[in-house]
Order: C-alpha cells, then sequence, then structure tokens
C-alpha cells in the first residue's frame, strides 16, 4: 500500500515521525495538528508564530471568521524569548498548542527554541512545528533536524518539497498523540491519491542519494552572498536581504519599486519573487544563480 510504505520510508528519514497523516495541502495538515492537539488536551487556546495556512482557526483579524473562533487563537512573537514565555505561562491551563513555523525571515535563536520546548511541556500543551516550508530543504528532517531540537517537537507538519510539486503535505509526531485521530474527524478527498504518493516515495530516494540538501545550501549560499553584493551596490533600491540560504528575497525601498524589480527582470527571463522567499532547487546549478544575479545587477542599475 503505497501510504504505509511512504509513511515507513519518512519515519526511517524523520525518526520523530513516529506516526504520519496524509492530507493535501498545508492548511489542512497544520488544521489537523491542531485538532489532535485539542483533542489529546481538552483545551481550545492556540498560539501560533507564522503563516498556517487561511483556515478559521489561525485567522485572527480575518472578515468572515467568528469572533469566538478568533478569541481562540494569539500570535506568538518570533525568537522572543520572554514575550514568549510570557504569553505560554498566562495562557497555561487553557493552551492547547503552540504552532510555529521555525524559520522566519532568519534562523531561530537556540534560547528561543528551548523555551518553546521548556515552557509548552511546562504547561501541558502541544508544541507544533510547521515545517512546510523548511522540511526538505534545510534537511530532510527540516529545522528539527538542522537545529538539533531535543526532544523533538510534539508533532510536526510536512509538505511543498515532500513531493516536488504534487500536492501532498503530511502531518506526523508522536504515536500517543497521532492515535487521537480516532476520536475525531480528519478527511481529505484526495488525501490518498497514488500519484502525489508515488511522487513523494520516489522525491525522498532522490534526496537521499542525491544528497540534495546539501546542494541547497551550496548553491543558496551563493544566492545569498551574491544578494548582499547587489545590496551594497544598489543601497537606494535594495535596503536589506531577508532570509536564509536555501529561502531568502530582497527587501525594497518601496513597494513601486520592487514591482518594477520583478517586471523588468522577468523580461530579462529571470523570475524572482519580491517577497519571501525565492527557493533554490537541485535545477539550479552555480551558473543558474550567477545568471540570475547578473540579470538583477542589470536590472536595478536600469532602475
Amino acid at each position: 500500500m503505497a501510504e504505509a510504505t511512504l509513511a515507513e520510508a519518512l519515519a526511517k528519514s524523520i525518526p520523530w515521525l513516529e506516526r504520519v497523516r496524509f492530507l493535501k495541502t498545508g492548511a489542512e495538515a497544520v488544521a489537523a495538528a491542531v485538532r489532535l492537539a485539542r483533542v489529546a488536551t481538552g483545551r481550545d487556546a492556540v498560539l501560533g508564530c507564522g503563516y498556517h495556512g487561511w483556515l478559521d482557526w489561525c485567522q485572527g483579524a480575518t472578515e468572515g471568521v467568528p469572533a469566538a473562533v478568533r478569541g481562540l487563537f494569539a500570535e506568538l512573537p518570533f525568537n522572543d524569548v520572554a514575550g514568549g514565555r510570557d504569553l505560554i505561562r498566562a495562557r497555561g491551563p487553557q493552551l492547547a498548542a503552540v504552532v510555529v513555523e521555525p524559520v522566519i525571515v532568519a534562523e531561530p535563536t537556540r534560547e528561543w527554541l528551548q523555551m518553546l520546548r521548556t515552557e509548552t511541556a511546562r504547561a501541558g500543551a502541544i508544541l507544533i512545528f510547521d515545517e512546510i516550508k523548511t522540511a526538505f530543504r534545510l534537511s530532510i528532517g527540516g529545522a528539527v533536524a538542522r537545529y538539533q531540537v531535543q526532544p523533538a517537537p510534539d508533532l510536526v507538519v510536512v509538505g511543498k518539497a515532500l513531493a516536488n510539486g504534487f500536492p501532498l503535505a503530511a502531518v506526523g509526531g508522536r504515536a500517543d498523540l497521532m492515535e487521537t485521530a480516532s476520536r475525531t474527524w480528519i478527511s481529505s478527498t484526495l488525501a490518498t491519491e497514488g500519484v502525489a504518493l508515488a511522487a513523494a516515495q520516489a522525491t525522498l530516494e532522490v534526496f537521499e542519494r542525491d544528497h540534495v540538501c546539501d546542494h541547497l545550501h551550496r548553491v543558496g549560499t551563493r544566492l545569498l552572498h551574491g544578494l548582499h553584493e547587489l545590496q551594497r551596490a544598489h543601497p537606494r533600491v535594495v535596503t536589506g536581504v531577508g532570509g536564509i540560504a536555501e529561502m531568502c528575497f530582497l527587501h525594497y525601498a518601496t513597494e513601486e519599486l520592487s514591482r518594477s524589480v520583478a517586471s523588468r527582470a522577468a523580461q530579462r527571463g529571470l523570475l524572482f519573487k519580491r517577497t519571501a522567499y525565492n527557493f533554490v532547487s537541485l535545477a539550479h546549478d552555480e551558473g543558474t544563480v550567477d545568471r540570475a544575479l547578473a540579470m538583477l545587477h542589470e536590472t536595478l542599475g536600469e532602475i
């Protein structure tokens, strides 16, 4: 069975995924993780850090979301140890889960990661890592592996690169937490269609055989350094560089300038995203990066 085969392969590569449940999108998978946390804890409140999809549970200020639902969610500041600790402790008895993107424009500090692990355990809440962007990029095991988070988060959500562009996501983690799925309802019409599962299996084999994450870090570092050089060369247009080697972008002086750069670069044959993030891939080599940087340099100089 394709589901079981892929689940076993993921657990072998990412040991903290003791059990997994497949869905189609990241938004579905993170929502499933939050539901599992609420079942396991019997609590409702959630703290989130980053972008976790468009569904109601995490859209605190979105029109159309009931006020009662908005009231169950609050934002946790990225890399703010004291602020995060205070929020978690204040919601202690009501807190079901803390959901974080482990990388948001910058790397996390070890102190922040340790605070999350310590304070959620103290509160009896579930720690969820949203690794939709970072798994299979920073390493096969994502930020948990890159930053050696110990103990690992209780639940982790993966997607995007998991199936190399085919629609597939997964929530996984501690076996006892994943078993609570039998006490609730998690479903998706096409969650187990075979093409995406086969694509993910093949993708995982390529990642391991070709050391893809090492490649991403190498060419991504070349791109990141080049973006910093562009910022120094064109300070009136580019005000900074965001992200890390595997996923980075430029900060522009104005929205109008960012649109102009994107449009003119596209005319030269380069698609370069204006905001977070531009992702390097196995298809990109040093020559590709150098050509992209040259096109950006010409575009910025023209502007």
